[in-house]
């Protein structure tokens, strides 16, 4: 299966229709305290196989953490598609980039990695 991923504008598009859509950050929970792209949950990577292996294998799932440089969402990705879903979409470039173009969030949004390179 090839990797599948998403950009902030079809992303947004998605969540501001509506979609019938899960949007997991895979970052530990203090990441998602403080900054999360409004409407998606909270799975911390560490948890994720015992948190969703019991889900529908074609729940449309999109994926994301901290920044483009993060390696977690591609992990979760490799992980879910090893255990079978589908329907799984990564969005790369993390809450850092969702911020920066202004887009909904949740949270103070006030750790460093997000306001640095």
């Amino acid at each position: 299966m090839s990797h599948k991923t998403v950009s902030h504008k079809e992303l947004h598009k998605m969540l501001d229709q509506n979609h019938e859509v899960t949007v997991i950050n895979v970052l530990d929970e203090k990441y998602y305290q403080d900054c999360h792209i409004t409407g998606s949950i909270n799975i911390p990577f560490d948890t994720l196989i015992h948190k969703i292996s019991s889900w529908d294998k074609d729940t449309k799932i999109i994926l994301y953490c901290a920044k483009l440089s993060c390696p977690k969402s591609k992990q979760a990705y490799e992980l879910l598609s090893e255990l079978g879903f589908s329907n799984i979409l990564e969005y790369p470039g993390g809450i850092k980039e969702w911020l920066e173009h202004g887009l909904p969030t949740t949270g103070a949004c006030i750790l460093d990695y997000l306001h640095n390179s």
